[in-house]
């Protein structure tokens, strides 16, 4: 009976020094570490929308304004500026049929990722207008927008450009 007991001990050890290991195995394995690397943000113009208007691709002609952060003091060489990205064709949204009948309005911040050769790759909705036609109208018309991407030293950079669409009913 001794042995019995014995032999159990000894394979809840076991157990339990193997729940440890692979336990300090999963932790080390995980990186803990912020990324070095974050992309830009960018803040492009409000678009408005107040009308009924066929999906039209127009080149854009727009600024684009830059949110300055108080540069970091440091003894490292600055790295060059980044050059924001510019929005080369734009197609605007269209009002909702069904929106409009209700005169509904509001607007919505989307917040597009921009790939290195220019496409949008990912729009996330950051303010909803809490009207899912008008969102989804924004969403369509930006997934067909094209830009220059951001650049650095000459050199494509992945962003993120926010936008705002607000729809209007005059």
């Amino acid at each position: 009976m001794i042995k019995a007991k014995e032999v159990s001990l000894k394979n809840l050890f076991v157990i339990a020094m193997f729940s440890v290991v692979l336990s300090a195995g999963i932790f080390i394995s995980k990186s803990h570490v912020a990324p070095a690397t974050t992309l830009p943000v960018f803040a492009g113009e409000e678009i408005r929308v107040e009308k009924v208007a066929p999906a039209v691709a127009v080149e854009a002609k727009t600024a684009v304004k830059t949110v300055s952060l108080p540069a970091p003091v440091s003894s490292q060489v600055a790295p060059l500026p980044i050059v924001p990205p510019s929005v080369t064709l734009k197609v605007l949204p269209i009002y909702p049929k069904a929106a409009l009948a209700q005169e509904s309005q509001g607007t919505i911040l989307l917040s597009v990722l921009i790939g290195l050769n220019g496409q949008p790759e990912k729009i996330e909705t950051r303010t909803s207008s809490g009207i899912a036609e008008l969102d989804a109208a924004a969403v369509k018309a930006v997934s067909e927008w094209r830009f220059a991407p951001a650049t650095q030293a000459g050199q494509a950079l992945a962003s993120w450009f926010e936008i705002p669409v607000r729809f209007e009913v005059q």
